[in-house]
């Protein structure tokens, strides 16, 4: 998708665009993957000055984005001037890529407490303030930035971008959730990256291209949510395996042959509830990620008695009936109304049987229909 300029910009943009349209399309070639730093008005901010609770972080004024109430346990997460490397010194059998399905994950050799503070780091320094930073849960969950390694390299970029950085965008935002799991071998630490994004459209007909038009009204835009981008969590992996240590030639190599575990789900009980082929351990981590991934905010858990207890991301609440820049996400304004996510409030239950883990849903909403939990783990898990 071409890239996107600014809405209060883009008439100026378009029109240098057009006076210099004899550009090549090989000059829309990608130098690198990911970039939210030079896009980021948090990374000039000295991290070791960052509180230490993170709990409701400044916004990035680039985009006006309000930081989201930390949920569960308000346990301080670990400040900057705490944080100690948790090195692999570029050994990849300490760290392994583990795939089941279309899920990857992180496997380290070392214990939680020690890496939480390092990949703490990792998204400070990427440019992203944590909205969410819970050590008791094991979640982080970043802010929204846009990943500035999208926008071709090619002289109408480069020449809007000595006038402002500000003027060009992708016309997308990024958000990263962090799931840190005690491993199932002794001595390991999981690590779950599971991808959020939002695409900016016009709202006049939901395109993302731009036009010109006599009626200025035309090039009103809105934010809605775009599919999960499973090879963006990858490359997180990537580069936080570097992070611990690892030269990028070795972590690529480590990305590039995972180690492929069993992976299977199918639905019983007339579609009421899923069976995993999986034991307890493994699945209640798979079906952690399903559910960072499917969009839904896991506000609390009991991994004793196997209950995940979920919401629909506020994203998804409500935004139908908001048409401004901003109100399709709800949760950068307000939160919904209590009675709104007490209806969109449910349990995931896991419970252990012979080779397989079985999965079942409820909702504190009696009669509230539980299957599209069921098909979007699904899809997630098979």
């Amino acid at each position: 998708m071409m890239h996107q300029l600014k809405t209060s910009s883009r008439l100026i943009g378009l029109g240098l665009c057009i006076a210099l349209a004899g550009c090549s399309s090989d000059q829309l070639m990608l130098q690198k993957k990911v970039d939210y730093r030079s896009g980021s008005d948090n990374i000039g901010k000295n991290t070791l000055e960052l509180p230490p609770e993170l709990t409701t972080p400044a916004s990035n004024s680039h985009f006006n984005v309000q930081a989201n109430t930390v949920l569960g346990s308000t346990t301080p997460a670990p400040s900057a001037t705490t944080a100690t490397p948790a090195t692999i010194l570029g050994d990849s059998s300490r760290a392994k890529i583990v795939q089941a399905g279309n899920q990857r994950w992180l496997v380290v050799k070392g214990d939680p407490e020690k890496l939480w503070p390092e990949i703490h780091e990792f998204w400070l320094d990427n440019g992203f303030l944590l909205s969410l930073d819970n050590p008791a849960i094991g979640i982080m969950e970043t802010d929204w930035l846009e990943n500035r390694a999208k926008l071709p390299k090619d002289l109408v970029t480069r020449m809007l971008s000595k006038i402002s950085d500000r003027i060009l965008s992708t016309g997308e935002l990024d958000r990263y959730r962090t799931r840190v799991e005690r491993g199932s071998e002794p001595g390991t630490t999981e690590i779950y990256i599971s991808h959020r994004g939002m695409i900016e459209v016009y709202s006049k007909d939901g395109s993302s291209d731009a036009k010109i038009t006599k009626n200025s009204d035309d090039v009103k835009t809105i934010w809605t949510p775009r599919k999960p981008e499973p090879e963006m969590e990858v490359e997180m992996l990537s580069l936080l395996l570097q992070r611990f240590g690892l030269d990028q030639a070795t972590a690529q190599a480590v990305v590039a042959k995972p180690y492929q575990a069993p992976a299977s789900a199918s639905l019983i009980d007339n579609g009421k509830a899923l069976s995993i082929a999986d034991n307890f351990d493994r699945a209640w981590r798979r079906v952690g990620l399903a559910l960072d991934r499917s969009g839904y905010v896991v506000y609390d858990r009991d991994r004793s008695k196997g209950v995940y207890m979920i919401r629909r991301a506020d994203a998804d609440i409500g935004g139908e009936d908001n048409s401004s820049i901003f109100s399709k996400l709800a949760f950068w304004k307000k939160d919904a109304a209590p009675e709104q996510k007490q209806a969109h409030e449910y349990e995931v239950h896991l419970t252990e049987g012979l080779n397989q883990t079985k999965l079942t849903v409820t909702s504190k909403i009696k009669g509230d229909d539980n299957s599209k939990i069921i098909s979007a783990l699904l899809s997630e898990l098979k």
